[in-house]
C-alpha cells in the first residue's frame, strides 16, 4: 500500500504531473520577465508577487472562455490534437531524472534518448495536425511550416544528442547523466552550442518562430482555436520549451546531480535540476530576443547546408574525444 501510495505522489505530485504543470508556468513568467526586460517593459507585474501567478491567470482565463468550433473543420483532429500533444509532452518527463531518479521507479532503459525525441516528434506531429484541420488558410500555412521545420531539424537534433550518449557509451538519459563527472558542455562545447540552435528551430523560437509569423500568418496554426483548446495548445507549447531545456540538462549539464549538502540527496538534486533548467530556458529567451526572423526560405538552407553538415561533423569529433579519453584511461 504505501509502495502505491508513493507512486501514486510521484506521478501525480512531485515531481511528476502538478510539478511540472506549475514549473511549465513559473519558466513561462521567467520568459516574459526576460522579454519585457529586454524591451523596455515591465512585464507581468498584477497578478501574485512580481506578477508571478500571471500564466496561471491566463490558462484560466481561456478555459472560461467559450469554445468555439468552426463548422468545416475536421473534427476528431481539430478537437482532440491539442490535448494529445500536451499529453505527450508532458508524458516524456517520465523517461528523465529529475529528483536524481525517474518519476517512475526504474523506468529507464537503454535507448529511452531515441524515445523522447521520437514522442517529441510525435508531439509536433498533432500541432501540424491542429493547424491542418482547421481548414482555415493561415493555419494551413502555419501547419505546413511546423511540419517543413520540424523534420528538418529533428535530423541534426538525432545526430547532435547522440555526441553526448557516445560519450558515455549509453542511450539512456540516467546513464548519460550520472557520467558527466565533466558535464559534457566542457568536454563538446561545440555540440552544445549547435544543440541549442537547433532546439531554437524544434521550439520555433526566434530566428525560426516561421510557423506563427503574426505579421504574415496572423496566429498560424492557432488561429481557429479558442477557449480549452487554445488553452491547452499554448500549454502543450510551454511544456515543449521546458522539455527541450530538460533535455539539454541531462545531456550536457550533467543532469540533475551536483554538490549535496545536508538533507536529503533528492532536494539537492531538484534544485540543482531546477537550476540548471532555468539557465538554459534565460538562454534560450536571450537568444529569441536578440535575433530577427529568417525567412522560411532561409530556415531550410540553415537546416539543410549549414546545421547537418556541422551535426555529422561534430558528431565525428565526439567520436574522436570519447576515443582519445579511452586510450588515456
Amino acid at each position: 500500500m504505501s509502495f502505491d501510495l508513493e507512486f501514486l505522489f510521484r506521478v501525480l505530485i512531485f515531481p511528476g504531473f502538478t510539478f511540472i504543470l506549475f514549473f511549465t508556468m513559473f519558466c513561462d513568467w521567467v520568459e516574459r520577465k526576460i522579454e519585457a526586460r529586454m524591451q523596455n517593459r515591465m512585464g507581468p507585474t498584477y497578478t501574485g508577487p512580481f506578477g508571478v501567478f500571471q500564466p496561471f491567470a491566463d490558462f484560466v482565463k481561456l478555459l472560461t472562455k467559450e469554445d468555439i468550433v468552426p463548422f468545416n473543420v475536421k473534427n476528431f483532429a481539430f478537437k482532440f490534437t491539442p490535448i494529445f500533444s500536451f499529453s505527450i509532452f508532458v508524458f516524456s518527463f517520465v523517461f528523465l531524472p529529475i529528483d536524481g531518479a525517474n518519476i517512475i521507479f526504474n523506468s529507464n532503459f537503454e535507448g529511452d534518448l531515441i524515445i523522447v525525441l521520437t514522442l517529441v516528434s510525435i508531439a509536433n506531429f498533432f500541432i501540424f495536425l491542429s493547424g491542418w484541420s482547421s481548414m482555415n488558410p493561415y493555419s494551413a500555412i502555419g501547419a505546413t511550416r511546423v511540419l517543413t521545420q520540424f523534420l528538418g531539424y529533428d535530423i541534426p537534433l538525432f545526430i547532435l544528442a547522440l555526441a553526448p550518449a557516445f560519450l558515455a557509451k549509453s542511450l539512456s538519459f540516467s546513464v548519460i547523466a550520472a557520467n558527466q563527472n565533466v558535464p559534457f558542455v566542457f568536454m563538446i562545447p561545440w555540440a552544445f552550442v549547435l544543440f541549442i540552435i537547433t532546439l531554437q528551430a524544434e521550439l520555433e523560437k526566434d530566428p525560426f518562430d516561421v510557423p506563427h509569423a503574426e505579421t504574415e500568418i496572423v496566429g498560424g496554426y492557432e488561429t481557429e482555436y479558442t477557449g480549452r483548446r487554445l488553452a491547452f495548445l499554448k500549454l502543450a507549447k510551454d511544456v515543449q520549451i521546458v522539455l527541450g531545456a530538460a533535455i539539454v540538462v541531462e545531456l550536457f549539464l550533467g543532469g540533475p546531480y551536483g554538490p549535496t549538502f545536508y538533507g536529503p540527496s533528492a532536494f539537492w538534486y531538484t534544485l540543482w535540476f531546477t537550476l540548471k533548467l532555468l539557465a538554459v530556458v534565460a538562454l534560450t529567451e536571450y537568444l529569441k530576443c536578440v535575433f530577427a526572423r529568417l525567412r522560411i526560405d532561409q530556415v531550410l538552407v540553415v537546416n539543410w547546408k549549414v546545421l547537418l553538415p556541422l551535426a555529422f561533423i561534430s558528431l565525428a569529433a565526439a567520436v574522436g574525444v570519447s576515443l582519445w579519453f579511452n586510450l588515456l584511461r
